[in-house]
Protein backbone atom coordinates (compact mmCIF):
# COMPACT_ATOMS: atom_id res chain seq x y z
CA UNK A 1 0.00 0.00 0.00
CA UNK A 2 2.79 2.87 0.81
CA UNK A 3 4.44 1.46 -2.73
CA UNK A 4 1.05 2.52 -4.40
CA UNK A 5 0.60 5.87 -2.58
CA UNK A 6 4.30 6.63 -3.92
CA UNK A 7 3.42 6.00 -7.05
CA UNK A 8 0.27 7.93 -7.53
CA UNK A 9 2.18 10.66 -5.64
CA UNK A 10 5.40 10.48 -8.49
CA UNK A 11 3.02 10.66 -11.21
CA UNK A 12 0.83 13.56 -9.55
CA UNK A 13 4.23 15.58 -9.17
CA UNK A 14 5.29 14.93 -12.82
CA UNK A 15 1.81 15.86 -14.06
CA UNK A 16 2.13 19.42 -11.98
CA UNK A 17 5.50 19.87 -13.23
CA UNK A 18 4.87 19.19 -16.84
CA UNK A 19 2.18 21.45 -17.55
CA UNK A 20 4.24 24.25 -16.09
CA UNK A 21 6.36 23.56 -19.08
CA UNK A 22 5.11 25.27 -23.04
CA UNK A 23 6.83 23.04 -25.44
CA UNK A 24 7.08 22.59 -29.30
CA UNK A 25 9.20 20.44 -31.62
CA UNK A 26 8.50 22.24 -34.08
CA UNK A 27 9.54 25.27 -33.64
CA UNK A 28 10.87 28.08 -37.07
CA UNK A 29 14.33 28.87 -37.11
CA UNK A 30 16.04 30.80 -40.19
CA UNK A 31 20.26 31.41 -40.56
CA UNK A 32 21.71 33.22 -42.86
CA UNK A 33 25.73 33.84 -43.76
CA UNK A 34 27.88 34.43 -46.11
CA UNK A 35 29.96 31.73 -47.90
CA UNK A 36 32.63 32.27 -50.41
CA UNK A 37 30.81 36.14 -50.87
CA UNK A 38 27.53 34.77 -51.35
CA UNK A 39 24.37 35.09 -49.08
CA UNK A 40 23.19 31.52 -48.00
CA UNK A 41 19.88 31.34 -46.11
CA UNK A 42 19.00 28.22 -44.23
CA UNK A 43 16.03 27.56 -42.50
CA UNK A 44 14.52 24.72 -40.22
CA UNK A 45 10.82 23.78 -38.83
CA UNK A 46 12.45 21.17 -36.12
CA UNK A 47 13.70 23.77 -33.88
CA UNK A 48 12.55 22.40 -30.16
CA UNK A 49 11.22 25.17 -27.88
CA UNK A 50 10.63 25.16 -23.99
CA UNK A 51 9.91 27.66 -21.81
CA UNK A 52 9.51 26.97 -17.98
CA UNK A 53 6.31 29.48 -16.94
CA UNK A 54 7.52 29.79 -13.42
CA UNK A 55 11.56 30.58 -14.32
CA UNK A 56 10.91 32.31 -17.26
CA UNK A 57 13.73 29.73 -18.75
CA UNK A 58 13.59 29.62 -22.47
CA UNK A 59 15.90 26.52 -23.84
CA UNK A 60 16.00 25.64 -27.67
CA UNK A 61 17.36 22.78 -29.37
CA UNK A 62 17.92 22.17 -33.11
CA UNK A 63 19.97 19.44 -35.00
CA UNK A 64 21.95 21.31 -37.97
CA UNK A 65 21.36 18.18 -40.22
CA UNK A 66 17.65 19.55 -40.27
CA UNK A 67 18.59 22.39 -42.07
CA UNK A 68 17.49 22.97 -45.80
CA UNK A 69 19.39 25.84 -47.52
CA UNK A 70 19.06 27.41 -50.97
CA UNK A 71 22.58 25.68 -51.62
CA UNK A 72 22.34 21.81 -52.60
CA UNK A 73 26.15 21.80 -51.94
CA UNK A 74 25.73 23.07 -47.97
CA UNK A 75 23.20 21.03 -47.76
CA UNK A 76 25.02 17.76 -48.75
CA UNK A 77 27.88 18.67 -46.29
CA UNK A 78 25.56 18.55 -43.59
CA UNK A 79 23.32 15.75 -44.55
CA UNK A 80 27.12 13.67 -44.95
CA UNK A 81 27.67 14.49 -41.03
CA UNK A 82 27.31 11.47 -39.58
CA UNK A 83 26.53 12.17 -35.81
CA UNK A 84 23.68 14.68 -35.15
CA UNK A 85 24.90 18.42 -35.20
CA UNK A 86 23.35 19.16 -32.11
CA UNK A 87 23.06 23.55 -30.90
CA UNK A 88 21.38 23.96 -27.58
CA UNK A 89 20.55 27.39 -26.31
CA UNK A 90 18.93 28.62 -22.77
CA UNK A 91 18.18 31.79 -21.56
CA UNK A 92 16.11 33.63 -19.24
CA UNK A 93 13.22 36.05 -20.19
CA UNK A 94 13.87 39.21 -17.88
CA UNK A 95 9.96 39.95 -17.40
CA UNK A 96 8.11 38.98 -14.06
CA UNK A 97 5.15 37.32 -15.95
CA UNK A 98 4.34 38.55 -19.89
CA UNK A 99 1.98 35.45 -19.83
CA UNK A 100 -0.95 36.41 -17.23
CA UNK A 101 -1.89 39.85 -18.73
CA UNK A 102 -2.26 42.27 -21.31
CA UNK A 103 1.02 44.22 -21.95
CA UNK A 104 3.06 46.45 -24.61
CA UNK A 105 5.88 44.81 -26.48
CA UNK A 106 8.67 43.86 -24.31
CA UNK A 107 11.77 44.69 -26.01
CA UNK A 108 14.97 43.70 -24.22
CA UNK A 109 18.72 42.39 -24.82
CA UNK A 110 18.58 38.58 -24.24
CA UNK A 111 22.05 36.88 -22.70
CA UNK A 112 22.05 33.00 -23.97
CA UNK A 113 24.01 30.43 -23.30
CA UNK A 114 24.38 28.56 -26.68
CA UNK A 115 26.19 24.73 -26.75
CA UNK A 116 27.60 23.31 -29.92
CA UNK A 117 29.32 20.06 -30.10
CA UNK A 118 30.65 20.13 -26.89
CA UNK A 119 31.52 24.08 -26.90
CA UNK A 120 29.41 26.25 -24.72
CA UNK A 121 29.68 30.09 -25.17
CA UNK A 122 27.72 33.29 -24.86
CA UNK A 123 25.89 35.15 -27.50
CA UNK A 124 23.61 38.05 -27.08
CA UNK A 125 20.19 38.64 -29.16
CA UNK A 126 17.53 41.30 -29.15
CA UNK A 127 14.53 39.92 -28.64
CA UNK A 128 10.98 41.25 -28.68
CA UNK A 129 7.62 39.16 -26.60
CA UNK A 130 4.44 40.83 -27.89
CA UNK A 131 1.04 40.13 -26.38
CA UNK A 132 -1.07 38.42 -29.02
CA UNK A 133 -5.45 38.24 -28.56
CA UNK A 134 -6.57 35.14 -29.45
CA UNK A 135 -10.37 34.91 -28.35
CA UNK A 136 -10.44 33.96 -24.98
CA UNK A 137 -6.90 32.96 -24.78
CA UNK A 138 -4.07 34.76 -24.47
CA UNK A 139 -0.32 34.10 -26.14
CA UNK A 140 2.61 35.84 -26.80
CA UNK A 141 4.93 36.02 -29.51
CA UNK A 142 8.73 35.43 -28.80
CA UNK A 143 10.74 36.62 -31.41
CA UNK A 144 15.08 37.46 -31.25
CA UNK A 145 17.63 38.16 -33.70
CA UNK A 146 21.74 38.03 -33.12
CA UNK A 147 24.84 36.50 -34.71
CA UNK A 148 26.65 33.38 -33.82
CA UNK A 149 30.65 33.74 -34.47
CA UNK A 150 31.49 30.82 -36.06
CA UNK A 151 34.91 30.75 -34.49
CA UNK A 152 32.57 29.72 -31.75
CA UNK A 153 30.91 26.21 -33.49
CA UNK A 154 33.75 25.43 -35.71
CA UNK A 155 31.43 24.98 -38.86
CA UNK A 156 34.17 26.36 -40.66
CA UNK A 157 35.45 22.73 -40.43
CA UNK A 158 32.24 21.58 -42.07
CA UNK A 159 31.47 24.67 -44.82
CA UNK A 160 34.25 25.83 -46.09
CA UNK A 161 34.26 29.24 -47.18
CA UNK A 162 31.91 30.59 -44.09
CA UNK A 163 32.21 33.93 -43.30
CA UNK A 164 32.76 34.79 -39.89
CA UNK A 165 29.47 35.34 -38.61
CA UNK A 166 25.67 33.63 -38.98
CA UNK A 167 22.77 35.77 -38.35
CA UNK A 168 19.95 33.97 -36.64
CA UNK A 169 16.30 34.59 -36.18
CA UNK A 170 13.58 32.70 -34.67
CA UNK A 171 9.51 33.26 -33.77
CA UNK A 172 7.60 31.29 -31.63
CA UNK A 173 3.95 31.83 -30.18
CA UNK A 174 3.97 30.45 -26.38
CA UNK A 175 0.44 29.92 -25.41
CA UNK A 176 -0.63 31.09 -21.95
CA UNK A 177 -0.55 28.67 -19.48
CA UNK A 178 -4.16 27.10 -18.25
CA UNK A 179 -5.01 26.82 -14.46
CA UNK A 180 -2.35 29.42 -12.83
Amino acid sequence: MKYYVLIILFFGFLKANAQKIYRTEEGHVEMMAMVENLPIKAESHKLALYLDYDSKVVSGVLDLKTLSTNNPEISAMLERQEDPLMLRFTGTVPSVDFLSKRHDPINFNWLIDVTYQGKAFKSQFKATITHIEQGLRMSCLISATGQLLVSNTGLDSIIEGIDDTIEVQFAQMVLKLDNQ
